[in-house]
């Protein structure tokens, strides 16, 4: 074998080349394909190979010092400096540029990120990764430097423990030292079996699985051994050096082509990662040939010294400026404009920060001062600009973690804001001809509007969609009762359904104070109450709805409030109408003599071409509070659907809200002065505060033993045609409904879902 090839280097500077080429494939298929390539899969294994091979090296050392802080220091100075660049960066781009990408999540992942656990925290948001586009997270891809840092930790701690057990181990005359195990000794079987298990693990759902075993740190820890399996062994599997070339190009080649063979980011990492890991697995038993040299060149070297910061700059540059410039996804020309520069940046984050700030002096031994030393060269001046270097980055990242903190803050201030009726009057500008005063500033703030969630959801008692159907969340977080309004109260009034009918609670939360009576949440997510065989929700959500409806019954309150209308699609492409269930829930209710207030959908958010669009974001993005509404006759029926159906019931009332959101043809997304939505199909608590002068006529009635009965509307003229094409809505079982159905206004009707239904 020829002396100068690059299997004969300590350093295998030729997988350095190979860390430039997984890199470029990373950046290219993101920019201008919108899949993966694999080039992740190819950094975890090298990581693996390099870090927990140098790790095992040091600890195979007999004067290996054993106290952690010196690993874990050398692996921050390596990795925080650019990182927290790039964060901070990201947070004042977003603000600066595409304030529509603030969020609460946004700003948990900042904080997940930070301490190199947004895996996980994507994995809990229950984000696919997903192609670039306006509205993608600008640190999806910081989920690989996550396992990567847990991975780190993990590996120090694993060599730590073999050093420890190397350096303690009993010796003497009796003991052979050819009979006792060398570090890699103990430590290749261990690797070998958690690969093998990891990979099982990886592999539980076949070729595809879901997004968190996409992001889990077991599913991804194969992938990192696998590396680390290679630096133990891989210089024993010797490959003749004619075959070299052979094994190089063929595993450039799968890495090459992973991309567009495999469409699917859940394929990763099961059995088809096999594809860009074999292909690398390939190119490091093959180093040595033709190929292997040029990968070492000086040019290749270079974007393998680049490849950290080129992968943290990249992808939240393009998202953010897909967003600024109100694209949709980005085009061919911002994808080449964006990689320019990144590569830019990153050889400067390179140059200037990564390579100064980093630790070059040997990991010290047991007998090393590496402390004096430190100090000793605080005193020449490369020593204290690193100084002065380390000083910023810590309060750089100090600062960073502080922002979520400083926005939950924010959005509790701004929730619990009363807003004064006069010059804030919501719903009632519309419903009740109240005059709106001009230039006052919006509220809530736009940009925070979309994390002020309902009382319900803050105290926790909401119950989320991955509990049992006989789940009912009892206390509240801060250890209260799971009760609103007047919880002293006798009178109870029951809120009942998906999110849809929670977000109304902040406004009833205050009248219950007000009006004497206690609110009782029944509330889940995805889970309108609907009994009967036609259901349009899930068999859990089913189940859920027959238990709350028994407890309704035990309880006998003096009012029942949900939602009397929905969307005929899952989108919120209208008209609306009344599901069968719904009406069958009424009507079990009559049975039972308990009065019920319905309230009519609001609308949902899509654009002209019917796909979902939320609210807030485009106000944030244009500040038009017309355009980024709704025409009325795209979301709501002309007559209010539910009261065909009430109207057969004493004590049973539907207020048709559709007055309080729309006015000449127009939904618009500010009203009163009011962010009207907090997304794409929930409204705002301040907006349901707005409407409490509605809500509380309405309520009276009920709490003052008035008999209410609903006005059944007049018959509607229906075409005499009606268009193939045109969809037709669903309506009551016909046995509930004494008039002749509306016939829908028209609407397109387009792909699938993406928004979560009521």
């Amino acid at each position: 074998m020829n002396k100068e090839s690059p299997r004969n280097f300590r350093y295998r500077y030729d997988l350095d080349g190979l860390r430039g080429i997984a890199i470029a494939l990373v950046v290219i298929y993101h920019v201008f394909v919108g899949r993966v390539s694999g080039g992740v899969d190819v950094f975890l294994l090298l990581s693996g190979y390099f870090f927990l091979g140098s790790q095992l090296r040091y600890a195979a050392n007999p004067d290996a010092s054993l106290n952690p802080w010196w690993p874990l220091w050398r692996t921050a100075r390596r990795l925080v400096p650019s990182l927290a660049l790039v964060i901070g960066a990201t947070y004042f781009l977003v603000r600066a540029f595409a304030p529509e990408l603030m969020s609460t999540e946004f700003t948990q992942q900042i904080t997940a990120t930070m301490l190199y656990f947004q895996n996980w925290e994507l994995a809990v948001q229950n984000a696919d990764y997903v192609a670039a586009s306006s509205t993608t997270s600008p640190l999806q891809h910081m989920w690989s430097m996550a396992v990567q840092g847990q991975f780190y930790l993990m590996g120090i701690i694993f060599a730590l423990i073999l050093a420890a057990i190397v350096k303690h181990r009993p010796t003497g005359s009796n003991i052979k030292s050819r009979t006792l195990p060398t570090v890699n000794e103990m430590a290749g079987p261990i690797l070998i079996v958690v690969t093998i298990a990891s990979f099982a693990y990886a592999s539980r759902f076949g070729l595809y699985g879901p997004p968190e075993n996409y992001y889990s740190t077991w599913s991804r820890a194969w992938e990192l051994t696998l590396g680390a399996v290679l630096a133990i062994y891989g210089s024993k599997w010797v490959i003749p050096q004619r075959f070299a070339d052979l094994f190089t190009g063929f595993g450039l080649l799968c890495l090459m082509f992973t991309g567009a063979i495999i469409a699917d980011t859940s394929a990763y990492p099961g059995p088809l990662s096999l594809l860009p890991l074999g292909g690398a697995v390939l190119i490091i038993l093959g180093g040595g040939g033709r190929i292997s040299r040029a990968m070492a060149s000086k040019s290749a070297r270079w974007l393998g010294d680049v490849a950290y910061p080129l992968y943290l700059w990249h992808w939240p540059l393009l998202i953010v400026s897909t967003s600024a410039l109100k694209l949709d996804t980005p085009p061919w020309w911002l994808g080449i404009i964006i990689i320019a520069i990144s590569l830019v940046l990153a050889d400067l984050t390179h140059r200037f920060v990564e390579k100064p700030l980093r630790q070059h002096r040997k990991r010290p031994l047991i007998d090393d001062l590496p402390v004096n030393k430190a100090l000793s060269s605080l005193r020449q001046r490369a020593g204290a600009a690193r100084g002065v270097g380390g000083v910023v980055v810590t309060a750089c990242a100090v600062a960073l973690l502080t922002i979520h903190p400083s926005w939950i803050s924010s959005l509790n201030s701004a929730d619990s804001e009363l807003l004064n009726p006069r010059d804030y009057p919501g719903a009632a500008a519309y419903a009740l001809d109240v005059p709106v005063p001009e230039g006052i500033q919006y509220r809530p703030d736009p940009i925070l509007v979309g994390g002020i969630t309902p009382p319900t959801s803050v105290a926790h008692c909401f119950i989320r969609e991955e509990e049992a159907p006989d789940f009912f969340p009892s206390e509240r977080v801060d250890g209260g009762p799971c009760l609103f309004g007047d919880q002293d109260a006798e009178k109870e009034v029951y809120v009942v359904g998906g999110s849809h009918a929670e977000q109304w609670i902040s406004g009833l939360d205050k009248l219950g104070r007000q009006m004497g009576f206690k609110v009782v949440p029944m509330l889940r997510v995805g889970c309108p109450i609907e009994l009967g065989d036609d259901l349009t929700v899930s068999p859990e959500c089913a189940e859920w709805g027959k238990l709350v409806t028994e407890r309704i019954i035990d309880a006998k309150p003096a009012l029942v409030i949900s939602n009397s209308t929905r969307p005929q699609d899952p989108a919120g492409h209208g008209p609306d109408y009344v599901p069968p269930g719904y009406a069958a829930f009424w009507e079990e209710l009559a049975n039972n003599d308990i009065p019920f207030l319905g309230l009519r959908d609001n609308p949902w958010g899509f654009t002209p071409e019917g796909m979902p669009r939320g609210f807030d974001e485009c106000y944030v993005t244009t500040e038009d509070v017309v355009g980024c509404g709704m025409p009325s006759e795209r979301v709501y029926a002309p007559v209010d659907p539910s009261a065909f159906v009430l109207s057969q019931y004493s004590n049973m009332l539907g207020l048709d809200t559709s007055t309080w959101f729309c006015r000449d043809g127009s939904c618009p997304v500010v009203i009163g002065n009011v962010m009207v939505y907090r997304d794409m199909h929930h409204i705002s608590s301040a907006f349901a505060d707005s409407a409490m002068p509605m809500l509380r006529d309405a309520i009276q009635l009920f709490l003052d033993g008035e008999t209410v009965q609903q006005e059944a509307p007049e018959e509607q003229e229906t075409p005499e045609e009606t268009s193939e094409e045109q969809p037709q809505p669903v309506r009551p079982a016909p046995q509930l409904a004494p008039a002749e159905p509306v016939q829908p206004v028209p609407y397109p009707v387009y792909g699938a879902a993406a928004a979560n239904p009521v």
